[in-house]
């Protein structure tokens, strides 16, 4: 037996030995998927395979590094010349030699980022677009997802609909000409054009067919459409296609990843074999019986069950917190005790499903002068959006502030830019005043246009009504105003990315900040500048390794730690409000997976029932996940009072709304009827009229803890679980 097979399990082995078609290889979290890649490779080398012949597909260059530092740890073979890299990167050498058969000339070059937003913006100038609504920033994003959904202009141009449709169109067919005529290609055009080139030229096809024999794609269940493509078009009638993948971990859909690419390879690859990699080196038992009662839900995955020789270990703990601080300050508490006991920080980490969760749990750990980082995100009080809007609140409360002014003057823009700055800067310097207090004596200067002065003082008098908003608003009604009259989300909403949203999310979170900060506290601008200032100074020290992480979800895939606190396990924050579908549903389940098993020894899992979401306490329900995993959890019980645990699932709530949209009634199997302090009785079916929502329809209640829950659907779509006795709200109809 060859030396590169010992340490093997026999289902690992057999995935190295067996070197003849094609091979799905199913691997669970934490089976040594990279082992098993790296050790076939290594071994069809041993037995005389060129390495030449090998080609292997990555996500990360980071993956590509680690596979060719682990191969070359097994072969004598300089790995630096073996093509194993990134799909763009493997790309970029098909094209470098073959190029030119698609009109392009070999010297192209590759628009980064900022290049792109570059052109970007000549083309809004070009059409007299207004970049408010049209950024480049947001025109990347969705240029970009049209290219990776392979939806030519051509395809897009027939699918329009508004005015803005039409925009995007006209935008995508002049970037395209504009990239064709200055012999230049984007990153997503390097997929897009290899697939171009490979499949209209049958020649150059067949060259590769004959050069690569074995082929390896990692992580393929997380392969968009036009990258399986690919996949299928380099793969010849005598190639060997070795994919590894786990359809439990297909969380990026949101990126255009297909889990129907790993779940049909047995049909679009005929005479492939399946091999699963079931048993995990990472986990207890008692966390992955966990994983798998949660997992085994979803019925769009190919079966497996993950089992491990370890140690049982402990029960993974839930505990609910009455509101968002106290169950910070529950996990905070908790990490203390770890690192009492010797657990070195790094092996620690938070996991949440959204970046806006992370702020009740960084102050916590502020206060407790715990050294933390953030991995893949900014921390929160260093987020663009949050600085810019404590910038604001600065410059009210004292306009000698020249940095709070120069952060803020141009954002959002409004047409104020550093050539402005700078002769502002004159005129303060000549005066020996503050940016904000020299824009009274520009027009004395005469060193500005009126369309920049004007632009100034239009910026002074927002900046003045403000200070008049703050004599007659408390600090949360003041940063509401700011964000109004700044149209701060508003030009964020019309960006229709991701990170737009995200960022939205952030400000909500820190309006709820500023509600906290207000109940506990004097409502004093200045008080309140000063306390957020030490906060960020904290906030501010350095990253050391040895720090504990925090991290969502989605960042996580891949790493692993000894303790892992899953926090703000609620409907509609994880799984997310934004579940509409079984489809969703699943894709919510299989990241609930992924988190879990993140874990090696000890797994903690909390809630608040008031959670500080979004500028407001709301009562949130338990998630539907902690049901699924209730057998193989132990409850922790908050000492403070008992707690009542309503649950239903967010797929429920998407059912009932379209079977109310659709005009069916719901399917009734008790009705429970409640009269409540205010006399009202409910039962389901009722309509009711909220005070501030409207009408609804109840679609449930529940009277099995000590206090009374109502379910409302309104009639504008809204879902809302109340209180009974509290909620200020009449039965109309029966």
């Amino acid at each position: 037996m060859s030396n590169l097979l010992q340490g093997l399990n026999d289902i690992q082995y057999d995935a190295v030995a067996d070197v003849e078609g094609h091979k799905l290889i199913l691997a669970g979290a934490g089976s040594g998927k990279t082992k098993v890649v790296t050790t076939k490779i290594a071994y069809l080398i041993d037995n005389g395979v060129s390495p030449f012949s090998i080609l292997g597909f990555t996500f990360t260059n980071k993956a590509a590094n680690e596979m060719k530092e682990r191969i070359d740890g097994l072969v004598s073979f300089n790995v630096d010349k073996m093509w194993i890299g990134t799909f763009h990167s493997i790309c970029v050498r098909i094209l470098r030699h073959n190029i030119d058969r698609i009109g392009y000339s070999q010297n192209f070059t590759i628009l980064d980022t900022s290049d792109q937003r570059t052109l970007y913006k000549e083309i809004i100038k070009e059409f007299n677009f207004d970049e408010k609504i049209y950024t480049p920033k947001s025109l990347q994003s969705e240029i970009s997802n049209l290219k990776n959904s392979n939806i030519s202009p051509v395809e897009y141009e027939k699918s329009i609909y508004t005015p803005r449709d039409k925009a995007i169109s006209s935008i995508y067919y002049r970037y395209n000409e504009k990239l064709k005529n200055n012999n230049s290609v984007d990153f997503d055009d390097l997929i897009l054009l290899t697939v171009k080139l490979l499949r209209d030229n049958i020649d150059i096809r067949e060259y590769y067919h004959d050069r690569f024999k074995y082929i390896f794609v990692d992580e393929f269940q997380d392969t968009n459409n036009i990258q399986y493509e690919l996949i299928k078009l380099l793969t010849g009638p005598d190639s060997f296609l070795n994919v590894v993948g786990d359809s439990d971990q297909s969380i990026y859909k949101f990126r255009g990843a297909n889990i129907e690419n790993i779940l049909n390879f047995n049909k679009d690859f005929k005479n492939s074999r399946q091999i699963i990699l079931n048993e995990n080196y990472r986990s207890t038992k008692n966390i992955l019986k966990t994983a798998n009662n949660v997992i085994q839900n979803n019925d769009n995955r190919i079966k497996k069950e993950l089992w491990t020789g370890n140690k049982d270990g402990e029960k993974p703990q839930f505990f609910t917190a009455d509101s968002s601080r106290e169950e910070a300050e529950f996990v905070s508490n908790k990490i203390e005790e770890y690192l009492q006991k010797g657990i070195n920080p790094s092996e620690i980490a938070i996991l949440y499903r959204s970046n806006y969760l992370s702020r009740s749990f960084e102050e916590s750990l502020m206060r407790k002068n715990i050294s933390y980082k953030v991995v893949g995100g900014i921390k929160f009080y260093e987020r663009a959006e949050i600085k810019d809007l404590i910038a604001y609140l600065r410059l009210i409360s004292n306009s000698n502030d020249d940095i709070s002014f120069l952060r803020v003057a141009n954002s959002p823009k409004r047409g104020i830019g550093n050539a402005t700055i700078e002769k502002l800067n004159y005129v303060s310097n000549e005066m020996n005043l503050s940016l904000f207090d020299s824009i009274n004596y520009l027009r004395t200067f005469n060193i500005l246009g009126n369309t920049a002065i004007n632009k100034l003082e239009d910026f002074r008098e927002l900046i003045n009504s403000l200070k008049v908003d703050r004599e007659n608003m408390n600090i949360e009604n003041l940063l509401r105003s700011i964000i109004d009259k700044t149209e701060y989300i508003e030009l964020l909403e019309s960006q229709k990315t991701l990170e737009s949203k995200s960022r939205i999310e952030n400000i909500e979170e820190f309006i709820g900040s500023i509600i906290t900060y207000e109940e506990n506290n004097e409502s004093n601008l200045e008080a309140y500048l000063s306390d957020i200032s030490l906060l960020s100074d904290v906030d501010k020290t350095e990253e050391l390794d040895n720090s504990i992480t925090l991290i969502t979800v989605h960042s996580a895939k891949g790493l692993e730690y000894q303790v892992v606190f899953l926090v703000g396990l609620s409907e509609g924050i994880f799984p997310s409000s934004f579940v509409e579908s079984d489809e969703d549903l699943e894709e919510e389940r299989r990241l609930m997976y992924v988190a879990i098993t993140r874990a090696k020894e000890n797994l903690h899992l909390t809630r608040a029932i008031n959670v500080d979401k979004f500028g407001k306490s709301t009562i949130q329900i338990e998630s539907s996940f902690i049901e699924e995993m209730r057998d193989s959890i132990e409850i922790i019980e908050n000492e403070k009072k008992k707690f009542f645990n309503p649950r239903e699932s967010s797929y429920n709530k998407y059912k009932s709304y379209n079977n109310f949209r659709n005009g069916n009634s719901y399917r009734k199997i008790e009705e429970p009827v409640v009269i409540n302090k205010n006399n009202n009785i409910y039962k389901e079916g009722q309509e009711v009229s909220h005070e501030k929502w409207g009408r609804g329809t109840v679609t449930k209640v529940d009277n099995s803890a000590n206090d009374i829950i109502i379910t409302v659907i309104f009639n504008d779509g809204n879902i809302k679980t109340l209180m009974a006795d509290l909620a200020p709200m009449e039965v109309i109809s029966e």
